[in-house]
Order: structure tokens, then C-alpha cells, then sequence
């Protein structure tokens, strides 16, 4: 892992990677935007959907910056939520919750079926507690642990976290794709903006030494961000 972390060029990869993948992230979203009086269903889960990937993408975006220029302990607080986005958009690819009663939710409704516990549990292990317990100890939540990246001294422990933002942004793009494979009327427009982003996501993935280690280790494509089809 330590060998992985590359030179200043491949910090730069990661760091262009991460802020383009989140603006990708943002213009899907506002593309998707659905401004209609007429809110059927599939209109209000549209809504969702553009909802998060905004989110996403200014999540994604200045998470990549402050991890690249210092502010690594902020960086890691932001790259908390986009773990929180991953798990929601797999449980709406998955159909375990759907986007409208999230759009529609309150704030009691969030607590009994939208938490990340809640959805941890429906996913059957594919998103580990420890995982995200890591997440809240490095930037989540103010602990400790968390004064290792502070000072913007801990260079390596930012490169890592970069790959593991890159990573749970690529899987995001996957599941929401595989989500509006349902939805015929926005796929078109989903497709054309990740096609600007899955080449930019396959080059570094090519490059990076610790991205390849994590594929080694979990080889399952549909957990470690490898595209969905040759369609994007």
C-alpha cells in the first residue's frame, strides 16, 4: 500500500480524477432535473435521482480538492456522505427502497428505513460496519483518530483516501446506470455524461497501483467500480 502512493504525477491523476468525476457527477444531476407541473411517479424518482447525483457532485468535487491541497481531515468528513449516496443508490438499483418515498420522506420516515444501519442491513454484507466505522473516525465524526489528518501532513493517508473517493464514486455511476436501465426516458441522458466520465475513471484505474490492489483483493466487479457494460 505504502509503495502505491506514487509521485506528485500520479497524485495529480487522482485529484483531476475526483473533482472531473464529481462535476460529471453535478451535470447528470441538473440534466436530469425534471421541471414539470405533471409529478407521476416515475417523475418524482427522477427528482430523487437528480437530487443525489447534485449532491454527489459537489460532495465528490471538493472532497477531491481538500484531500489534494491539505485539508485532508475536512476531506474525509465529506468523503463520509458519499458513502451514504453509494448505499442509497444501490438500494434503489436493487429496488430495496424506492427514490420517490426518499424524496418524499420525513425525518422520522429517514430514521426507520433510510439510515445507513437501516441500509447496511438490507444489504446483506455488501457494506460492511467497519467500513463505514472507519469513515466516521477518520472525518465523520470529531474523534480522535481523526487528528491524523489533520495539518495536512499526512500525505499518504490523503493519496489512500483519494482512491477509496474515486472508487465509491465509480460505484455510483454503475448503480445509477443500472437503475435507469427502468427508466428509458432519462438513460439517454445518463449515458451521455458518463461517457465523458467512464473514460476518465478507466485510465487512472489502469494506472493506479493502489486501485489495482483493491481489485486483487475483491475481485467482484460489482463491488470495486468496473463498468457496467461496453455501453459506457
Amino acid at each position: 500500500m505504502i509503495a502505491g502512493i506514487g509521485d506528485k504525477d500520479l497524485w495529480k491523476l487522482r485529484s483531476a480524477t475526483a473533482i472531473k468525476t464529481g462535476r460529471g457527477f453535478t451535470a447528470a444531476g441538473v440534466l436530469l432535473y425534471p421541471e414539470m407541473e405533471a409529478r407521476r411517479p416515475i417523475e418524482k424518482a427522477v427528482t430523487a435521482v437528480s437530487i443525489l447525483l447534485q449532491m454527489a457532485g459537489e460532495l465528490v468535487a471538493s472532497s477531491g480538492m481538500l484531500l489534494s491541497t491539505g485539508s485532508h481531515y475536512a476531506g474525509a468528513a465529506l468523503l463520509r456522505q458519499v458513502v451514504e449516496i453509494e448505499y442509497l443508490t444501490w438500494t434503489f438499483k436493487e429496488k430495496h427502497r424506492i427514490a420517490e418515498e426518499w424524496l418524499e420522506s420525513t425525518a422520522e420516515g429517514r430514521m426507520k428505513a433510510f439510515t445507513p444501519s437501516q441500509l447496511r442491513k438490507t444489504s446483506k454484507g455488501r457494506f460492511l460496519s467497519k467500513d463505514y466505522s472507519n469513515h466516521c473516525e477518520e472525518g465523520g465524526h470529531p474523534v480522535p483518530r481523526g487528528a491524523t489528518l489533520l495539518g495536512g501532513a499526512n500525505i499518504p493517508g490523503a493519496q489512500v483516501l483519494l482512491v477509496d473517493l474515486i472508487t465509491h464514486s465509480w460505484r455510483t455511476w454503475d448503480q445509477v446506470l443500472a437503475w435507469a436501465r427502468d427508466v428509458p426516458e432519462v438513460r439517454p441522458a445518463l449515458e451521455l455524461c458518463a461517457s465523458r466520465v467512464y473514460p476518465r475513471l478507466k485510465k487512472w484505474g489502469n494506472i493506479d497501483p493502489i486501485y489495482a490492489l483493491m481489485v486483487e483483493r475483491h475481485p467482484d466487479p460489482d463491488r470495486f467500480g468496473q463498468p457496467l457494460s461496453n455501453e459506457t
